[in-house]
């Protein structure tokens, strides 16, 4: 329980932000990997509760030990919270979350108008090829959703059905396909969410059987309007547009916009977005949001067809080169009353929270930094860390990486790679030498104006040694410098051959393992990048008939071009994708 404890005590201020409101929870470890993702009806009660008892699920334990941190999404009821978890889920493939390869999806309502006399049916799969003459409406979040609206929809409405007092089926005669299909209209029309034009129609009908008397008939027409009723109540969940909609809520507060975006695609918010604005202070709302909508669809290449927001933007800031979609003007809209308010008003609650949650996380972010001065004996709160890693194996391509962060956040605009140029042997010490040395000359000729407050180096003792010597030699032992051993997280800086007192499940610990977690995933990247791009610059894709396909699997196979050269003709058509021909052509181009 001490690490729980621990994560209990660093997100303190943070749970009890937490809203008592239905939504989603999603889970994060040290390197900002989504490792759960989870509903709740009262998310402030439930992502509590992780980090208060105990469980007798050993999985469930080994998760609480690796969370780091969390974010959220509030949602409207538990309904909505179930379809965004099942999306998300899809979206990260977070490893503590159960996902068998064959599970089931949600619940649909098809109809095939394929078929002449179309029924309408249950269906858990919607992966159709060709949907041009397929109807779908849903999903709905539970089973018996979908077969009460099946069932309503029998009641109201006599289309193919078992049940003889209301079928009109064609077997017997008992109406023309023209007729099925007027009725095949109006249902698809109500399942669409015409709902108004049939209530105004069994009213009338209801109506007039009342002042004839028909007062059997009345009370049917009046049950048939409940039934509707009923159904349009289940689906208020449900978003009746067809289009690809983004609803955009925003709130300001001093110098900071929060944005919270929702997509909508196929009846159901598919996925959530947070953003951050700053230095808004002197702009207007319509400016603010015309700001934020330049820069986000600016690179955004699935666009919506319609954008929600609560005002319109200043149409004449808009960049109307990549405002379409579809080769469509993207269309703005501002609702009033409905669905697509009540979700825009979910987005703006989003919003709100997530401005609460960036100012506590700032707050917390300057307490660490504070004891981070103190512990590394500091003379200045570190605002700008840079944190260094060589990645290389065997010594090929190696590289090296530079992160920022500032005041306790990525600052990924700053971010550097460094391919090593002068070092020709395994010598991570020399290769670090390299890099920092290119860096803080940069500094030092006055082109880059910002200095770090603390250089962290990956690595232990030895490391530190070596990047030390750098900023001896340019004179620059001004700029504090501290290292991170990977075993043991042990902390280390110039002149004190013990590891300094920071633990690693400390906050200031886990903040410099975030840094280094990073440089290192960032080194990485760089690293297969330069791997991925030598192996197709490989001599046998110079022969002709040989592509990136065949290449791997002869490099697998055969490893080097020598021992290609010495195969013989019967063992290389072996290799799936080689014919005779190409043999014969792979085998005169190796002997010249």
């Amino acid at each position: 329980m001490e690490k729980i404890s621990t994560i209990r005590k660093n997100f303190k201020n943070r749970l009890e932000l937490l809203p008592s409101l239905p939504g989603v929870y999603i889970f994060k470890d040290l390197n900002d990997v989504v490792i759960y993702i989870g509903k709740a009806t009262n998310l402030k009660k439930r992502v509590s509760s992780y980090f208060h008892t105990n469980s007798v699920d050993s999985r469930i334990e080994h998760l609480k030990h690796n969370i780091n941190d969390f974010d959220i999404n509030i949602t409207s009821n538990q309904n909505n919270a179930l379809l965004l978890e099942s999306s998300l889920i899809k979206k990260f493939q977070p490893k503590y979350n159960i996902r068998l390869k064959d599970d089931k999806s949600y619940p649909y309502i098809l109809i095939d108008l394929n078929e002449d006399f179309p029924k309408i049916k249950f269906t858990r799969n919607i992966v159709i090829q060709n949907k041009s003459n397929i109807k779908i409406f849903g999903p709905f979040s539970k089973v018996k959703d979908v077969r009460k609206t099946i069932d309503v929809l029998s009641k109201l409405f006599p289309y193919c059905t078992t049940h003889v007092k209301r079928c009109v089926q064609p077997c017997v005669n008992a109406c023309t396909k023209d007729e099925y299909d007027q009725i095949i209209n109006q249902i698809i029309s109500f399942l669409g969410g015409d709902h108004d034009y049939i209530i105004s129609e069994l009213n009338e009908e209801m109506n007039t059987a009342s002042k004839n008397l028909m007062f059997e008939r009345a009370v049917r027409l009046r049950d048939q309007i409940n039934s509707i009723n009923e159904f349009y109540n289940l689906s208020n969940s449900k978003i009746k547009d067809i289009n690809r909609i983004d609803y955009i809520g925003f709130t300001i507060k001093k110098d900071i916009a929060s944005f919270q975006l929702f997509e909508s695609k196929y009846t159901h918010i598919t996925n959530t977005f947070k953003f951050i604005m700053e230095g808004v202070s002197n702009y207007t709302h319509k400016d603010i949001i015309s700001a934020f909508i330049n820069q986000y669809y600016l690179q955004k290449h699935d666009k919506p067809n319609i954008i929600i927001l609560p005002i319109f933007p200043n149409f004449k800031q808009l960049n109307s080169d990549f405002l379409k979609s579809n080769n469509k003007k993207i269309k703005f809209k501002i609702p009033m009353i409905g669905e697509k308010k009540r979700i825009l008003n979910l987005a703006i609650e989003n919003s709100k929270y997530n401005i609460d949650h960036k100012k506590q996380t700032v707050s917390d972010n300057k307490k660490t930094l504070e004891i981070l001065k103190e512990k590394l004996l500091l003379n200045n709160i570190p605002k700008r860390i840079e944190c260094y890693d060589i990645s290389n194996i065997q010594g090929s391509n190696p590289v090296g990486s530079m992160v920022v962060f500032e005041d306790g956040l990525p600052s990924k605009t700053e971010y550097r790679r460094f391919k090593i140029k002068s070092v020709n042997q395994i010598n991570d010490y020399m290769m670090m030498q390299e890099m920092l040395h290119r860096r803080l000359l940069r500094l030092k000729s006055e082109r880059d104006n910002k200095p770090p407050d603390l250089i962290l180096i990956d690595g232990g003792k030895g490391h530190l040694s070596a990047s030390f010597q750098v900023l001896k030699d340019l004179e620059m032992e001004n700029i504090p410098i501290a290292s991170i051993a990977k075993k043991f997280e042990y902390i280390y800086i110039p002149y004190i051959n013990e590891p300094l007192d920071i633990t690693k499940l400390s906050k200031e610990g886990i903040l410099l393992q975030k840094l280094r977690n990073e440089a290192h995933r960032f080194a990485i990247e760089y690293h297969r990048k330069l791997r991925s791009k030598n192996s197709l610059e490989h001599p046998l894709q110079n022969i002709k008939g040989i592509g990136p396909i065949i290449l791997n699997r002869l490099l697998i196979k055969y490893k080097s071009l020598e021992i290609l050269k010495n195969i013989k003709f019967d063992e290389l058509i072996t290799v799936k994708g080689i014919n005779k021909s190409l043999a014969n052509h792979i085998l005169i181009e190796l002997q010249k």
